[in-house]
């Protein structure tokens, strides 16, 4: 299960494209287990990949848990 669940967690990290670092992007995502942290230079971008996840992990079949948001 967890190997399916890192396949899945890789197949949506390549569509979002978090390439590039900090300094270079707006934006950057940490994952590491089934834990994600996205860091964004502003709340609109940190917002617009936000939803993007969501769309991308619904798109698979999968949910985030709010309450661990």
């Amino acid at each position: 299960m967890a190997t399916l669940f890192c396949l899945v967690i890789d197949t949506i990290m390549r569509k979002i494209d978090f390439r590039g670092n900090i300094n270079t992007r707006s934006k950057q995502i940490c994952a590491y287990a089934d834990d994600i942290v996205i860091i964004a230079s502003t709340k609109q971008a940190l917002n617009k990949t936000c939803n993007k996840l969501t769309d991308e992990v619904e798109e698979l079949g999968l949910k985030i848990n709010i309450n661990k948001v």
